[in-house]
């Protein structure tokens, strides 16, 4: 009897642990699997049927990383989102979890940190009817679960369309969400504020960013740090695209001169801006531009009260011969920020980059550094800061066959710290492209992108790779 008790007493913590082992496993449903050393097999994020695309990333805050993307599995857009940890297990559910899977296409998912491992996505919305866009959004917390309305809550449903949306944190949990705006038949800039809570602390349907003549487009937003944003445009007032931006305050209160303040006129036409905080409640942009007929990349700093730091129209990035084109960028730790873009001036696209102190000056040598130069095509660059005051590029290289995924380190003196080419992240068969990254807070780098390895039994997956420090694929 002794003996038959002793052995039940015994089991009990074996039966305990296996019961609260289920329990946490249920609730986050993770696909147990770790970070690969090998290029060619990766972590699949999402291979549900359909489109996976537009990429969004960011840190879960613990050396992971949230992905969130535009899902055409149930025929029409939906957004979707997924959570990868530090050692590379899916924590979420397969394939993800739905942020929206209301009637018609929801697409153009824009994504920042809720500060608490979670997430707030904000992206236009079609339920409304056909051609009449709205802007919805979500907040996601740790464990994959939404916090506001199912579907997401409403920022602006006026009439018309509204689109193109992008987002800043407000610094306490919540977000500062900008969008195209056509309630007028015109289109301008609306914004609004919206707690960590969904609650939304500006007029019904946002504030008028600027609605001056001429369609204003394509917004890109940063938060000023005390609650407001700093937002850039490309505006066509004139007859030619120019940008400008504006400064929103907590309050929702317009900061800067009304309509804007001009970050270049310049004669061509600017566009594809890009833009981060300076620290000190302004920001630094880069843009695409044609003042000397063909496509450079110029910079310039506007200070908090909306005053440009460097060079009337901005500060040459690189003028070189060829076209520059779309720039992507991220500040450098110390006042100034790294640029990174895909050029033409040896007749086909390699990968450039170029540092920017805080004076304006550039650091890498006039029209930047080659980051890579290899044979075929290398484009759609993203790059994230290392942490150490260099940065960690991502691009798409076809210097074997099809588009696949190459990564390098450049430190704060401009020195590639991986392999001169570029370390290879996925060589998969088929294609795997747009790749978007974020810093794993170790001096390496998580990067997903869009894949078509298996393209016979859907169009577009998502997979994953974590690249450490040292510029090997997988964890230390």
């Amino acid at each position: 009897m002794k003996s038959t008790l002793r052995k039940i007493i015994l089991t009990i913590p074996f039966y305990t642990t296996l019961l609260c082992f289920f329990t946490i496993t249920n609730q986050q449903c993770p696909a147990i699997a770790s970070w690969s050393s090998n290029s060619r097999e990766n972590v699949a994020i999402c291979t549900a049927s359909g489109q996976q695309s537009s990429l969004q990333i960011i840190s879960d805050g613990n050396g992971g990383a949230i992905i969130a993307w535009e899902d055409a599995r149930d025929s029409h857009f939906d957004i979707y989102v997924q959570r990868i940890d530090v050692h590379g297990n899916v924590l979420w559910a397969k394939d993800g979890i739905p942020v929206c899977i209301a009637p018609e296409n929801q697409n153009r998912p824009k994504m920042i940190s809720d500060g608490a491992g979670g997430a707030i996505i904000a992206w236009q919305d079609m339920r409304s009817g056909i051609d009449n866009y709205d802007i919805y959004a979500q907040r996601i917390d740790a464990q994959g679960d939404p916090q506001w309305t199912a579907n997401g809550m409403p920022i602006c449903t006026e009439v018309n369309a509204q689109n193109s949306p992008c987002i800043a944190t407000d610094s306490t949990g919540g977000a500062v969400i900008v969008w195209q705006d056509f309630r007028t038949n015109y289109a301008d800039l609306y914004a609004q504020r919206v707690t960590k809570n969904g609650e939304c602390q500006w007029i019904k349907n946002g504030v008028l960013v600027c609605g001056s003549s001429g369609a204003q487009s394509a917004p890109v937003a940063v938060s000023d740090g005390t609650g407001g944003v700093v937002v850039s445009w490309q505006d066509f007032r004139r007859s030619y695209a120019d940008i400008y931006a504006q400064r929103i305050d907590g309050s929702g209160n317009i900061r800067w001169e009304r309509g804007g303040v001009a970050v270049c006129t310049a004669q061509g036409h600017e566009s594809f801006q890009v833009i981060v905080s300076n620290g000190a409640e302004g920001a630094i942009l880069a843009w695409v531009d044609t003042r000397n007929g063909n496509n450079d990349v110029f910079a310039q700093q506007v200070d908090g009260n909306g005053v440009a730091q460097w060079l009337e129209n901005g500060a040459p990035v690189c003028t070189a011969p060829g076209n520059q084109n779309y720039p992507m960028i991220t500040d450098d730790g110390a006042g100034g920020v790294i640029l990174a873009w895909w050029d033409m001036r040896r007749g086909e696209f390699d990968i450039y980059a170029q540092r920017i102190d805080l004076a304006g000056n550039a650091m890498w040598g006039r029209d930047g550094l080659v980051v890579c130069a290899e044979s075929g095509i290398q484009n759609y660059v993203y790059v994230t800061g290392d942490g150490m005051g260099g940065a960690i590029m991502g691009w798409d290289d076809n210097r074997i066959a099809a588009f696949d995924v190459y990564a390098q380190r450049i430190d704060p003196k401009g020195l590639a710290k991986w392999n001169n080419s570029g370390v290879a992240v996925c060589t998969a068969s088929d294609t795997q492209c747009f790749p978007v990254l974020v810093n794993d807070g170790t001096g390496g780098a998580i990067i997903a992108w869009q894949d078509g390895r298996h393209k016979d039994k859907s169009y577009w997956d998502i997979y994953a790779q974590k690249i450490n420090r040292q510029g090997s694929l997988g964890e230390e």
